[in-house]
């Protein structure tokens, strides 16, 4: 165990020292990482029902002992069925994380004020979709294979979420907190519009498309000027090699997916395959280069099945397919 540790097993006994505290202090103001390591330390003392003994305050163990916990009792699964899809799992992880700060008085003790902090993660399986209403009024239809996340926060200091897979959002005004989704790659930051993001991690590009509103879309940690899209605008990043486009296009079907319906603008069969896994909770192996850059302009109405969706890409001979259990093959 490294001095720091030594540092907080005291300073949760009470026992630590001016010096000590000082030293603590300092480290936990350098980075990130170090306050998000403190307030870990905390929520395992708490968790774990360690008081007073420092000796004894085994924060590996304690570290085992609070996620093994966390993961058994805070995680709530729940299903529902819908005509299109028989299950929608939503998963909220909820982690009470103590956000710190202190007070240093004249006899030289160390006092706490303790926050509760709470994540929400809800996560839509392949072959799934969900719709979620945030605190604010604000609504995201979550497409198959999709993640998002928020903090008890939410609405209150800001409205930031995080953003894995598709999603479609309606957003509540308000000007005083902007609503951003952010992705890793980039963030897109809204007042309050209609709009759809696509960020999978598998595919190679990301999509934002403004249906209604105005958005602005870039990376917010830097100091970049953002694009700004209007109404019937998609913008795009390819991820190889973060080249950017903002091309007009009919956004009025954007958000069609959410009923069943696909659109295919000008997508290669590879990017289609994705599509597909995702919505039908398939594997599709394609089996050949040249196959997988065959580019389609299609549209399918709702609840089309993948035979039929893939009757219609392979007609004129562009490949054929095989159907089984566990994988579809594409093949010349």
């Amino acid at each position: 165990m490294n001095q720091i540790d030594n540092y907080i097993q005291s300073f949760l006994n009470g026992s630590l020292g001016a010096e000590g505290y000082t030293v603590l202090r300092q480290w936990i103001k350098e980075k990130p990482e170090n306050r998000y390591y403190f307030q870990a330390q905390v929520a395992i003392w708490k968790a774990t029902g360690v008081i007073s003994n420092a000796e004894e305050f085994d924060v590996t163990g304690a570290i085992n002992r609070f996620n093994k916990k966390a993961k058994q009792v805070n995680r709530i699964d729940f299903y529902r069925c819908t005509l299109r899809f028989s299950v929608v799992a939503i998963i909220l992880l909820i982690c009470g994380i103590s956000s710190l700060f202190f007070l240093w008085q004249s006899e030289g003790r160390v006092s706490e004020v303790v926050e509760e902090y709470r994540e929400y993660v809800v996560e839509v399986p392949d072959g799934a979709k969900s719709k979620i209403t945030f605190p604010d009024g604000s609504i995201v239809w979550l497409n198959a294979g999709s993640k998002v996340k928020y903090d008890s926060n939410f609405a209150k200091a800001s409205r930031k979420v995080e953003l894995t897979g598709e999603g479609y959002f309606e957003v509540s005004k308000n000007k005083e907190l902007p609503f951003v989704v952010s992705t890793g790659k980039l963030s897109v930051k809204v007042l309050g519009t209609k709009f759809n993001l696509k960020s999978y991690e598998e595919d190679s590009e990301l999509k934002v498309t403004l249906k209604e509103g105005a958005v602005k879309v870039g990376d917010f940690l830097i100091d970049a000027a953002p694009v700004e899209l209007k109404p019937n605008q998609r913008f795009t990043l390819r991820k190889a090699d973060l080249s950017m486009q903002v091309d007009s296009v009919d956004a009025s079907h954007i958000d069609n997916w959410r009923n069943g319906a696909m659109t295919f603008d000008k997508v290669p069969l590879e990017e289609i395959a994705k599509e597909l896994k995702r919505l039908y909770n398939i594997p599709i192996r394609i089996e050949s280069d040249k196959l997988k850059q065959i580019v389609y302009y299609s549209d399918f109405q709702e609840n089309v099945s993948v035979e039929k969706v893939l009757e219609i890409l392979s007609s004129g001979n562009k490949f054929r397919y095989e159907i089984k259990s566990e994988e579809i093959r594409i093949f010349n």
